[in-house]
């Protein structure tokens, strides 16, 4: 039997606050599909596993659901089954009943599975929603009722305990899930979702995440650096794509499908012992001449220190980013003014972020509280929930999240 695996579709994200890459979500999606209907014509795939966060939120505009609706009903023309769980995106992991995917599920495109399990005939494919770590006895509990015999897979949104990712996530220890509960359940393989890079391997256990179909973190861009007036590739944009499963007696065998991202997507880096604003502009214009391409996306990372005798308002943000014409660009200057005796080191931030930052200071007058607060104002900005919770959560030092934790901070009692 083949099955394929694929988590994180996220339809409906629209990062950066851009059009562009919310379709080039849309387009991710609908690129697996074709190739999902291939691989059934060519080898007779059975069935797809969504591990969770389908969607970007559980109150998706009309547009987002046509998407899904138009790329379902392509698998389920072909004969292929979709099965999914819910996501911590998907629906509020307190409150899960009314969300997204049972409406998908009432119209007969997918087979939304929570608590709950679907026998493909000897494979046993077993669905539990997100949960809190704290919560995460009620997840072991559900998959040791629900296993059989034959092949079990457990289909969860969760970080296992133990999983190498490279990028940290700021909600990772939010769902996490103890690896030795898990391996004493027998599982012969976990679906997981949750973690974005494509391919992650749990080290112990036969879990292996498929990652995002899109490119959802800028740590994961192609990246290069500018080093002695020439442009230098530090390291190509990150893979993605799904998981193939090949299920017999013997197990669940693993591998990768890749799917080319929908743009260019580069970080480019220029770091500066003293920075001049004539020579950075000369610099960012030879950038510009090299990746100022229609499409793409870049975002310019400035570093270092100011040259002596030039102020911080000699670097213009708005000047630099006409210097591209084409691609959308991102320029982030973070230059440090050189000290003199006695001073403290002053840096620069440009755009919008440090003009709040500098109403909130006035207002506020506590540097601390304020980076805390732009720092949940700038995750709410990529729509990262999770992490201005965890944020919130630190700031205010009382749990935001957890079986009882919201009505005990608010002091409502059951």
């Amino acid at each position: 039997m083949l099955i394929a695996h694929l988590a994180d579709v996220h339809l409906g994200h629209r990062q950066y606050g851009l059009e562009e890459r919310l379709e080039d979500y849309n387009r991710a999606f609908l690129r697996a599909v074709d190739e999902l209907v291939r691989l059934r014509e060519e080898r007779g795939l059975d069935a797809v596993i969504i591990s969770g966060d389908f969607f970007d939120t559980q109150r998706p505009p009309p547009s987002i659901y046509i998407t899904a609706i138009r790329g379902l009903t392509k698998l389920r023309e072909v004969g292929i089954r979709v099965i999914v769980t819910r996501g911590n995106h998907d629906s509020s992991v307190i409150n899960p009943v009314e969300n997204p995917l049972a409406v998908l599920h009432q119209m007969g495109l997918v087979q939304y599975l929570d608590n709950d399990y679907v026998d493909l005939g000897g494979v046993k494919v077993i669905g539990v929603g997100t949960v809190y770590t704290d919560m995460q006895s009620k997840l072991i509990n559900s998959l040791n009722a629900l296993k059989g015999g034959g092949i079990n897979i457990a289909v969860i949104h969760q970080y296992i305990e133990g999983a190498p990712y490279i990028y940290p996530m700021p909600n990772v220890d939010v769902f996490m899930i103890n690896e030795k509960p898990l391996t004493q359940l027998g599982i012969d393989y976990f679906a997981v979702g949750h973690i974005h890079e494509h391919g992650l391997r749990h080290p112990r256990i036969n879990a292996v995440y498929p990652g995002s179909l899109e490119v959802w973190d800028a740590r994961e861009f192609e990246v290069y650096e500018y080093v002695d007036g020439k442009l230098r590739k530090v390291k190509d944009v990150d893979p993605k794509g799904f998981l193939l499963l090949d299920v017999s007696g013997n197990g669940v065998k693993v591998s990768d499908v890749r799917l080319g991202v929908s743009r260019r997507l580069v970080r480019a880096r220029v770091r500066y012992d003293e920075a001049k604003p004539s020579v950075v502009r000369g610099d960012v214009s030879y950038i510009a001449s090299n990746m100022d391409q229609r499409g793409s996306l870049v975002i310019l990372e400035i570093e270092g220190r100011v040259a002596s005798g030039y102020s911080t308002r000699d670097f213009n943000v708005m000047e630099l980013r006409k210097l591209f014409t084409k691609a959308w660009v991102d320029v982030r200057l973070n230059l440090e003014r050189q000290v003199r005796e006695g001073e403290r080191s002053a840096r620069v931030f440009g755009g919008i972020n440090e003009i709040i930052r500098q109403a909130l200071k006035s207002k506020l007058g506590n540097d601390e509280l304020v980076s805390a607060v732009m720092d949940i104002i700038e995750r709410v900005r990529v729509d990262d929930e999770d992490g201005a919770l965890k944020s919130l959560e630190n700031l205010v030092g009382v749990p935001l999240r957890g079986s009882k934790s919201i009505t005990d901070w608010l002091g409502v009692r059951g």
